[in-house]
């Protein structure tokens, strides 16, 4: 395969989501659902295995969310010329959602960072630590906005969920296949 057929895999077209949008919806999809199902988990069942294996990596996993979203950020400003046209006020609110959606998987895991920083634990992840402790009052109250993100995300994720359904089941068209990774039907 050429240098440009590579490229062209990757990139996004209006028939099928290119290869790095997948990949980054679904690492990140994968580690969202680890992190409140495992942090869920543990307020309902205190001491359960899956908690216990996921929760010391919380903040690891959290800066994971943190630089893949950032990435995924730029990439998805980069692709908005090729992906499908979205018209009417159904696709518009869509959009927005998906702005949302952006918005609030940034600001979980920075709220995170800002909490643990600012009341003096520091920031480690895979081992080493990334942002020492410091006493930053500002900093821990910000954080304190990290549990409502969570659960708003809860929400986003299950109306996501419920729309790709409606899309694939109800309106049978082809936005979920595009996000799999099987092109649109030729119009």
């Amino acid at each position: 395969m050429t240098r440009q057929g590579t490229f062209a895999m990757l990139q996004d077209s209006p028939q099928v989501y290119g290869s790095a949008t997948r990949f980054l919806h679904w690492v990140v999809a994968a580690l969202v659902i680890v992190q409140l199902s495992s942090v869920f988990l543990h307020e309902v069942w205190d001491g359960n295995a899956f908690s216990q294996m996921i929760l010391p990596w919380h903040t690891s996993i959290g800066v994971s969310v943190l630089a893949l979203m950032a990435i995924r950020t730029l990439w998805a400003l980069s692709q908005l010329g090729h992906r499908p046209v979205h018209d009417g006020s159904l696709q518009r609110m869509a959009v927005w959602a998906h702005v949302l959606m952006y918005a609030l998987l940034i600001m979980m895991p920075l709220s995170g960072v800002l909490m643990t920083w600012g009341s003096g634990y520091g920031v480690h992840a895979f081992g080493s630590v990334l942002i020492p402790g410091a006493d930053v009052p500002w900093a821990a109250a910000l954080g304190m906005v990290h549990e409502p993100i969570a659960w708003l995300i809860t929400l986003m994720i299950l109306g996501h969920v419920a729309m790709a359904m409606h899309h694939h089941f109800g309106r049978r068209d082809d936005t979920l296949k595009r996000m799999v990774g099987r092109p649109a039907d030729p119009q």
